[in-house]
């Protein structure tokens, strides 16, 4: 009776400190394009201290696909419209820092991976949330070609807005093959102040 209580009140006191999100994209090709088709999940552990982020991709069709490339990236203020001028930190990623992190899936990990972040809470950016955003999104296949999801504006236009699609063959030559159903910035999640 007594290890029941325990673990009763231990599973309580875990699902007081933490907070668990689950977010589901679906992403298609308007044009038919081969290996454009997959869910993708992103499974979102939170705790004061530190977040783990656990992304995975269901693919349609996963035949010719070697691995997925995503580069996330944060937005710097919190509200431009406020008078806050600081920048907002956001948790620092293992092996990137605060900000822009990336992240690979590959098929033999059946398309899944995670990443951790570490929260500073001995310094107050005074930001209540944290806005990250998919910049990137490329689907690697086994031939060496790559195709290149538009998902973010790309400025430097080495990289295609939503909702184009790009394929880039192996001698880096791209071409537009299509559009996705994804708009501009709609792949995202929030992190939220305890």
């Amino acid at each position: 009776m007594r290890s029941q209580v325990f673990t009763i009140s231990f599973f309580l006191f875990i699902s007081c400190t933490s907070s668990t999100e689950v977010i589901e994209y679906e992403i298609y090709s308007n044009d038919a394009i081969e290996n454009v088709n997959t869910k993708l999940v992103f499974n979102i552990y939170e705790t004061k201290e530190h977040i783990e982020l656990e992304v995975q991709s269901f693919p349609e069709e996963d035949s010719h696909i070697e691995s997925y490339f995503l580069v996330f990236d944060m937005k710097f203020r919190e509200n431009y419209e406020s008078e806050f001028n600081g920048v907002c930190l956001g948790p620092s990623w293992e092996n990137f820092g605060s900000g822009e992190f990336s992240i690979e899936l590959k098929k033999e990990k059946y398309y899944k991976n995670k990443i951790k972040g570490l929260i500073f809470t001995d310094e107050d950016d005074r930001c209540k949330s944290y806005f990250y955003y998919l910049r990137f999104l490329t689907i690697n296949l086994y031939d060496g070609e790559q195709v290149l999801i538009g998902v973010a504006t790309d400025y430097a236009e080495n990289f295609p807005d939503a909702p184009e699609v790009w394929l880039k063959d192996k001698k880096n030559g791209t071409i537009i093959i299509g559009e996705s159903n994804i708009e501009k910035y709609s792949l995202n999640f929030t992190l939220k102040e305890n």
